[in-house]
């Protein structure tokens, strides 16, 4: 019997770090290595991914603004009819959304100008690409009004988020009476969708005296919340290896999106999944991603007006009804985003790219995982890397000097932030 012919080589490239990098670069290299896909990975400022880009057959741009060493990226790929997608998670490739974009920083001219400027070379690259993949069918809507195809592929957890929640649950906080209210706010971008829910919040400290509110993370407090001070306790944002420790000790996790916004629609529903990995529930708003995600009274509670946000409070302020809903939400969550499941359905995902473009290429899914699992993940040290230095020395190689010393300005403002804060 004749063996299948290797599945074509896939480059990622990134031009972000983070938890946006790892959801969409690191995640999909680990499905895709499950999968039995030949893939890597390399920061958009690593020297090797020029030579990289010479053996791949698809090339997958993940937040990567225009530039003229993407442009040789580019070039490389399709001078051997090699297919060019780019990956994104946000709205950050439409420069029309910068007004609904509620960051502290931009207050910072400097800082809002060059971000702007990001958002049309995060375009430039979208319309120089084949194709998008985007993590929310609200988000490949947008992409399709620039006349590129797109297809979604949803976030999902990986291996070891898997493995440390299911730790974390056995360090859950024990009943003591309390009502824990969380809020893991993972940008200083949701100020705004905060206090669209705030006085809700207030109301239900009132009526109910053994709920607590507990803000993992970055939120501007206003002066209203003064009376609860000893009801509310805030944290720093936590490591993404610890945040299923601290999500266990809540009761109920929160997720407000100002609807209107379109900045705020094209969210994925990472904040149901990490917190129905340790058997939380949680209340959202009802934008695309949580509508999809959650089940209402099944795996969790949608939430549009204030009223909703109320009633599903008072809801699960009781103990069996949220442990109902966070042990259905688990059961989601391990079975519809587990990477397995992810793994085949980016080969899927793959094979329907390559048809549109009546590409002959073929990826075959192989179900056979070989132990340690461990094997599948990509190594601990990439998270840190670029570092600040490499990262300046590509700007200054692809933007110029003047680039270079408003990105060194910003960093000094964000660092100047803590005691002086934007104007």
């Amino acid at each position: 019997m004749p063996l299948s012919p290797p599945s074509p080589p896939i480059l990622i490239i990134t031009g972000a770090k983070g938890d946006t990098r790892r959801y969409r670069a690191f995640h999909l290299y680990q499905q895709l290595r499950m999968a039995g896909v030949e893939v890597n990975v390399f920061h958009v400022s690593d020297a090797r991914a020029i030579s990289q880009a010479e053996k791949c057959r698809v090339l997958v741009l993940h937040r990567v603004p225009y530039d003229p060493i993407v442009a040789r990226l580019v070039d490389s790929v399709r001078r051997r009819a090699g297919l060019v997608l780019v990956d994104h998670d946000d709205l950050i490739f439409d420069p029309a959304a910068f007004q609904w974009i509620d960051s502290p920083d931009f207050r910072d001219p400097i800082r809002a100008q060059l971000y702007q400027k990001e958002m049309e070379r995060q375009k430039q690259t979208v319309l120089l690409s084949d194709g998008v993949i985007t993590s929310t069918a609200y988000l490949a809507e947008v992409v399709r009004k620039t006349g590129k195809p797109a297809w979604v592929h949803r976030n999902a957890a990986n291996l070891e988020m898997i493995e440390i929640s299911a730790r974390a649950m056995t360090q859950k906080r024990q009943p003591d009476g309390k009502y824990v209210i969380g809020y893991a706010s993972g940008t200083p971008t949701h100020n705004r969708d905060f206090a669209m829910i705030a006085p809700v919040l207030m109301e239900t400290l009132k009526a109910i005296t053994q709920a607590e509110l507990w803000i993992i993370g970055n939120l501007d407090l206003t002066p209203d919340w003064q009376p609860f001070k000893n009801r509310v306790r805030s944290f720093r944002s936590v490591p993404w290896r610890e945040l299923p420790f601290w999500l266990t000790q809540i009761d109920v996790n929160l997720a407000p999106l100002v609807l209107d916004n379109p900045f705020s629609q094209s969210k994925s529903e990472i904040k149901f999944m990490e917190a129905a990995l340790v058997g939380v529930p949680t209340i959202a708003s009802p934008t695309d991603a949580f509508a999809y995600a959650i089940r209402p009274s099944g795996n969790g509670l949608l939430a549009r007006t204030a009223g909703d946000w109320q009633a599903a409070l008072e809801v699960l302020a009781d103990p069996a009804r949220r442990a109902a809903l966070g042990a259905m939400a688990r059961n989601d969550a391990l079975t519809q985003y587990a990477p397995q499941c992810r793994a085949q359905q980016a080969v899927e995902l793959l094979n329907q790219i390559a048809d549109h473009f009546g590409r002959a290429d073929r990826w075959q899914f192989s179900t056979i995982l070989t132990e340690p699992l461990e094997q599948y993940n990509w190594p601990a040290a990439w998270e840190n890397a670029p570092s600040l230095a490499k990262m300046g020395m590509y700007s200054l190689k692809s933007r110029g000097v003047l680039t270079l010393l408003k990105q060194f300005w910003i960093t000094l403002r964000r660092i100047a932030a803590r005691w002086v804060p934007y104007r």
